[in-house]
């Protein structure tokens, strides 16, 4: 009896020891920041895949893979900001322990599923800009598109296998979350070389693409300059359409990775050699949070056809209205 109520009295001052590692202050903010960004990120999401899905013209292949983001987008800011701003709270998992694990699996698989829908937009439109029309219905007719994307979910979820497996750990952690846990030698190994290396493999290949895009059109300019040498300004030979959408995709993917890479790449190194002050990682953290809130606003501010739809949503209007001269992006 007596080392039963030793083991509960040892038990509850780990527990308090373990919810002073977040100050006062600093779960208050986030409590904060996480409220707000769940809810306009919520809604912003939510208007991307009821746009998908009530108007004809936003259906494009590229939009599926928007829409891929935004479903991605909603499992973090419509379930794990809320269920974590419970759990910092309460200082259990809000949901139970044995949903701890799903909870931290479905966050990092909805980074993968972000992470490669950018991947298929570059890809999308470096083939719809420099490949014939004819091989670009082969890769992206409707249903094709629909196969890049459960693709693209298939390698998401492999890549989130090992932490089941062994290498890494999905779980409660020390800060009052569920993501990695903090006993598994190899979470570190995991955040690094599987994690941080997925993100820079992906980061490269769509940064080689756009630059693909960039000297194609360079080269489609000039070649065209030089047959026309008799007019003054020759970016009048691109279209128009065709620089604005490799503009419009390129800003997503900008956006995408100026909020996500400092925290991916110096979180991978402060897992296995701690440097970071608490403030800076805590901001990284709050940077990369905003992420998933932002998706939608960076579409309605850059692709015209999502701007309409969302204003027709609010409007309650089953039809989007014709507009003319709005291309498809």
């Amino acid at each position: 009896m007596g080392n039963s109520s030793a083991t509960v009295s040892m038990s509850l001052v780990q527990s308090d020891s373990e919810s002073e590692a977040v100050p006062l202050q600093v779960m208050v903010i986030s409590s904060i920041v996480l409220g707000i960004y769940s809810i306009v990120g919520t809604l912003g999401n939510g208007l991307v895949i009821l746009a998908f899905c009530m108007y004809r013209q936003v259906r494009t292949s590229a939009h599926a893979f928007i829409v891929s983001i935004g479903v991605s987008d909603i499992l973090i800011t419509g379930l794990q900001y809320p269920t974590g701003i419970a759990s910092m709270i309460i200082g259990a998992p809000s949901l139970g322990e044995a949903m701890c694990p799903v909870l931290g699996a479905a966050l990092f698989f909805s980074i993968y599923v972000s992470l490669f829908s950018v991947l298929l937009i570059a890809f999308n439109r470096y083939t719809h800009i420099t490949k014939c029309p004819t091989t670009y219905q082969k890769l992206f007719s409707p249903f094709k598109s629909l196969l890049w994307v459960l693709l693209s979910w298939v390698v998401s979820g492999l890549l989130v296998a090992p932490g089941f497996l062994g290498y890494g750990e999905f779980g409660w952690g020390k800060h009052r979350k569920c993501g990695m846990t903090d006993d598994n030698p190899y979470n570190a190994h995991y955040e690094s070389n599987i994690f941080a290396v997925s993100y820079l493999l992906v980061f490269c290949l769509v940064a080689g693409i756009y630059l693909r895009i960039y000297f194609f059109v360079k080269d489609s300019v000039v070649t065209m300059a030089e047959a026309n040498l008799n007019l003054a300004n020759r970016e009048q030979y691109i279209s128009s359409r065709v620089i604005k959408q490799t503009k419009h995709m390129f800003i997503i993917f900008f956006v995408f990775t100026s909020t996500s890479a400092p925290f991916v790449l110096l979180h991978s190194i402060d897992s296995h050699y701690p440097f970071l002050p608490s403030e800076v990682a805590f901001a990284l953290i709050g940077m990369y949070c905003l992420n998933h809130v932002m998706n939608p606003f960076v579409y309605a501010w850059k692709l015209p056809v999502f701007r309409r739809a969302f204003k027709a949503i609010i409007r309650c209007r089953r039809q989007l209205p014709f507009q003319a001269g709005a291309g498809v992006n």
